[in-house]
């Protein structure tokens, strides 16, 4: 499932091809969506993410809202490309150079332009991620909250009700940069070790919003390994890396499987916090 950072990216796009384009025309396949047929014209006003939601604002005063979810995908051609595909179409944007489609996704809705905060997805949430008023601070304090201070931080981490937009992958990439274990608690930590956490959490996320999903810190790399064309294949500093020497110690990375997802850690950098 796309976590905050690429669904971020994608609205991104969205946006590029449709805020202050016209619509040439517009189809609606959804039956949520079916309403929005009568439209004969319509124009984009606001495309925007929260969490893993992208919420486009017609400038008639409704927004459609989609949670991608496993299956969902957004897909960007020029008019005249010959589509063959098996997904279920869901929306269709065309502009005179693009043509904008939704598949597959099942979780589409139309709301009033004011109550985009009611969808019933985005108002269990807590602060995007990727939100500049989500700031290390303000973290903190949720994971100080009584939902969080006493789980592990493996469960932490992937509640979007805590922070949202956070996944699989960012899990195991902030844990690693900060230095702990998957099984510690808030409530074990020192206030230090706290804010580390909580600027981890900040700072990975956008670092894989801007890199588009890379985590490394490509400073660390050019420091260590000089041109960047040797290690321009290296996303993660553990992610998907099972077996794999840390790139800071030499240990193998391990993967374990916690509640059903995967989480890789490093045994000598992040031993357990007691």
């Amino acid at each position: 499932m796309p976590e905050g950072p690429e669904t971020r990216r994608m609205a991104d796009k969205i946006a590029a091809a449709l805020v202050g384009e016209k619509i040439i025309s517009h189809r609606f396949f959804h039956d949520n969506l079916l309403q929005l047929n009568k439209m004969r014209a319509i124009s984009v006003e606001k495309v925007y993410s929260i969490s893993k939601a992208i919420v486009i604002r017609l400038s008639q005063g409704v927004s459609i809202i989609s949670h991608n979810q496993l299956y969902g995908k957004w897909t960007f051609h020029r008019p005249k490309t010959r589509i063959n595909s098996n997904r279920q179409l869901r929306i269709k944007f065309e502009t005179k150079s693009k043509i904008i489609r939704l598949w597959s996704a099942t979780d589409v809705r139309v709301l009033k332009s004011t109550d985009e905060l009611k969808h019933p997805y985005i108002s269990k949430l807590g602060p995007d991620v990727l939100d500049e008023n989500t700031t290390e601070l303000v973290i903190l304090e949720r994971l100080k909250g009584k939902n969080s201070f006493n789980r592990q931080l493996s469960s932490v981490l992937l509640d979007q009700a805590i922070v949202s937009g956070l996944g699989n992958y960012l899990r195991s990439e902030i844990l690693y940069f900060c230095g702990l274990n998957y099984k510690n608690k808030p409530s074990e930590l020192n206030q230090s070790k706290l804010f580390r956490l909580s600027k981890s959490i900040k700072d990975v996320s956008i670092r894989a919003y801007v890199q588009k999903g890379r985590t490394i810190d490509i400073g660390y790399f050019e420091h260590e390994f000089g041109n960047r064309s040797n290690f321009g294949k290296i996303r993660h500093m553990v992610f998907s890396r099972d077996k794999q020497p840390c790139f800071k110690c030499g240990a193998r990375i391990i993967k374990m499987i916690v509640s059903k997802r995967r989480i890789f850690s490093c045994p000598v950098c992040q031993k357990l916090d007691k």
